[in-house]
């Protein structure tokens, strides 16, 4: 028996008068789809950007040094970190060095050290959190009224320890209690050598935080924000929030 010869219309090539059309027109396909994407892409429009949140009532300024100084301004006065910087920067070149740095943190030591037996006890500790920046405790007052205890909401947000607690709420660390954190060995006491260790250590964190990254030296225009900074620049000045309500 011969093989049949006769092909099925649709595959004879004397059919198709313009051979490459078919293969010329599939070509063209993804490139009509990318420019259909990219149009469409184009007429999209941006997502609206996020809302500012407003701005926290305007009260009495606080910035905790990194060693835990307070220093303190009022609500339309100049931010207060600026009076702990002219205070570290001792040669007045608008700079802070790590000697400068370590000279203010032992000069803040001395004057917590009411013995003056180079050593803070938990009685001098507990000294600096009640007399000298008591905003720094976790139980601290909210506006007149006795001490509290944090709310559900704020336990379950510290919890986190993302947060700014105690003392990091005014400062550039995230330290909650800025003296006793300074107690390398846990014994309840600071030594003044641990003080000055963890002078050295803070003021290398702060440097690694400045804009454009570490200097070897801290400078104003570069140092990180504080929560409270941050609260009052990242806001809409249009919009006030309510002052907090009084816990019942």
């Amino acid at each position: 028996m011969r093989r049949s010869t006769h092909r099925h219309p649709s595959t004879r090539r004397d059919l198709l008068p313009h051979d490459d059309r078919p293969v010329a027109h599939l070509r063209e396909i993804p490139a009509f789809a990318g420019m259909t994407a990219l149009i469409c892409a184009l007429a999209t429009p941006a997502p609206a950007a996020k809302p500012l949140p407003p701005c926290p009532p305007r009260q009495a300024q606080l910035f905790i040094a990194p060693m835990g100084q307070p220093f303190r301004a009022a609500a339309d006065a100049a931010d207060p970190a600026g009076a702990w910087f002219a205070q570290a920067d001792a040669d007045r070149d608008g700079r802070i060095t790590p000697a400068e740095f370590a000279a203010d943190a032992d000069r803040f030591f001395t004057t917590l050290d009411t013995d003056r037996d180079g050593e803070l006890i938990p009685a001098e500790v507990s000294a600096y959190e009640r007399n000298v920046a008591p905003e720094i405790r976790l139980y601290a007052p909210r506006a007149p009224g006795p001490l509290r205890a944090p709310t559900r909401k704020e336990r379950k947000a510290a919890g986190e320890y993302g947060m700014p607690l105690g003392a990091g709420r005014w400062s550039f660390l995230n330290i909650p209690e800025p003296v006793a954190a300074a107690d390398a060995d846990f014994n309840r006491g600071v030594t003044r050598a641990e003080f000055a260790a963890a002078a050295a250590d803070r003021f290398r964190q702060i440097d690694a935080a400045q804009a454009g990254g570490k200097r070897g030296t801290l400078d104003p225009a570069t140092l990180p924000k504080t929560p409270a900074q941050a609260a009052v620049t990242a806001c809409d000045p249009t919009r006030v929030a309510p002052p907090p309500k009084r816990p019942r």
